[in-house]
């Protein structure tokens, strides 16, 4: 098992290990390891099948399964296609093929998924990249009087973003499983201890007790500090590639693509224990 560092340090590039076959209690305590530390791995030429890809994630905790079911695998249900392929008129998956603007996966929801994987079986040939930002070490690297401005104020999340941000259809029942939730600016990891800002501007509905234009502001300014070069690791796929990432510590958006290219990502994830689970 090899490692090269990507993306100023905060994403990792893992290879010689083949995630179709049952690694030892070794191999996967180092990858969850160096993951851990690091927040990104990148995982290239894989060749793994769906029975796989979902016994590798549950390896690292509860397997999450998101709630709009309708782009859920049908036999795998911890499966969720990311495609903008239609059959039959139907889309195989969500998400389309335009720009995502950033967020962290689930935000909107009281227990926000942990990590998310993503295997990739169909790319275009251009466009359809994924950025990710590092917002633990751009926390680390706000000036204290930030610091200090920004402690203790709790944001709304809001499902109901994610119909403008992200095109998301939803229906009543889904809207019901999902009411609005409260969340820190700033996150702490239950695992490591690490602080980080906790951003997701596709589902941010406002800071608490803050007036809106006021609080709209300091998101941006925030936005901007931790969307700065030094914090950033862009991601061009291909096909073979899997990419897991820690939501805690890192948001992430999608660069757009032409409708004519086919793109196929199937999408795994995991949770923290209940009691992990809360952001604080």
């Amino acid at each position: 098992m090899e490692t090269v560092l990507r993306g100023q340090s905060f994403a990792v590039e893992i290879s010689g290990v083949d995630l179709s076959r049952d690694l030892s209690n070794a191999e996967f305590d180092d990858i969850k390891r160096i993951w851990l530390e690091h927040k990104i791995a990148v995982f290239r030429g894989q060749e793994i099948g769906d029975n796989a890809l979902v016994a590798f994630t549950e390896r690292f905790g509860p397997l999450f399964v998101h709630f709009r079911s309708q782009f859920n695998d049908q036999t795998r249900p911890e499966i969720m296609l990311i495609s903008n392929i239609k059959e039959d008129g139907r889309n195989l998956g969500e998400l389309g093929d335009g720009d995502l603007m950033w967020h962290s996966d689930q935000a909107y929801s009281e227990l926000p998924v942990f990590s998310t994987l993503l295997y990739g079986i169909e790319v275009p040939n251009e466009g359809g990249g994924t950025w990710f930002c590092d917002t633990a070490g751009a926390y680390a690297a706000l000036p204290e009087a930030m610091k200090q401005r920004i402690a203790g104020l709790r944001q709304s999340f809001s499902v109901e973003k994610t119909v403008t941000t992200q095109n998301i259809t939803l229906s009543e029942e889904q809207r019901q499983m999902k009411p609005p939730v409260q969340h820190p600016l700033v996150r702490t990891h239950p695992l490591l201890g690490r602080k980080s800002l906790y951003l997701s501007p596709a589902h941010t509905a406002g800071i608490n007790g803050v007036d809106a234009a006021e609080g709209d502001a300091l998101l941006g300014e925030l936005l901007e500090w931790a969307t700065q070069p030094e914090f950033l690791y862009h991601h061009d796929w291909r096909v073979g590639d899997l990419v897991m990432w820690d939501n805690t510590s890192t948001m992430h958006s999608r660069d757009a693509f032409s409708p004519t290219e086919r793109r196929m990502l199937k999408r795994t994830g995991f949770e923290f224990t209940p009691e992990q689970a809360v952001p604080v």
